[in-house]
């Protein structure tokens, strides 16, 4: 099986198990992964993890649970979840034997890129992302219009999760937006939102 075949695979098992768990774009966040974890019987303990390991899948003897940074933001936490059930339906067996370690990126790059692209197609599939991107209208993208398609998104996705599908799609280059702050960008055009602003009002030990 060639990288291409592999991956295209993981998509297809993405696009089955979001109809299997009745997974819709538009409302599919933390509660409701939360709950496709609890009917495939995998516990979620939140863990002090190391810095660059977001969450980490682990079995052993039909215990299933997934540890994950507690501190990880909704968008970041809800792919990196999406992320660990790829490696509870493919490879689980390799992971009970040792010879897969969950979270070793150098050591199984292609493993590890399927559950980026199996998360990616259970959160946002790629045909209703194209079709977005479609539908903006725009031809040559400037940050500008990154920031407004992800405002326009039904999915909680991240600035990242954006560009990667971008440059998938060929509509702009790899690492094009590498040095660009959207979050920055998004606020300056479109105001601080009203939580963040109300945090930065809030006195100190309040």
């Amino acid at each position: 099986m060639t990288r291409d075949e592999y991956f295209e695979g993981l998509k297809a098992l993405a696009r089955e198990k979001r109809k299997y768990h009745a997974v819709r774009t538009d409302s599919f966040g933390l509660r409701e992964i939360r709950q496709i974890y609890k009917a495939e019987g995998i516990r979620i303990d939140p863990w002090p993890l190391p810095p660059k390991i977001k969450a980490m899948y682990m079995c052993a003897d039909g215990d299933y649970s997934v540890a994950v940074q507690r501190a990880l933001p909704d968008e970041p936490k809800l792919f990196a979840l999406a992320h660990e059930l790829k490696h509870h339906y493919v490879d689980q067996e390799h992971i009970a034997n040792g010879v897969v370690h969950c979270g070793d990126y150098n050591r199984n790059e292609v493993i590890e890129v399927g559950a980026e692209v199996f998360a990616a197609e259970f959160i946002f599939p790629e045909h209703e992302f194209a079709e977005l991107v479609k539908a903006s209208g725009v031809s040559t993208w400037r940050p500008e219009d990154v920031v407004r398609l992800k405002r326009g998104t039904p999915a909680k996705i991240s600035y990242m999760f954006v560009q990667k599908r971008l440059e998938r799609l060929g509509v702009v280059e790899r690492g094009a937006f590498g040095a660009v702050r959207f979050k920055k960008l998004e606020e300056q055009m479109f105001g601080v939102p009203f939580w963040k602003a109300r945090a930065r009002r809030r006195p100190l030990g309040i």
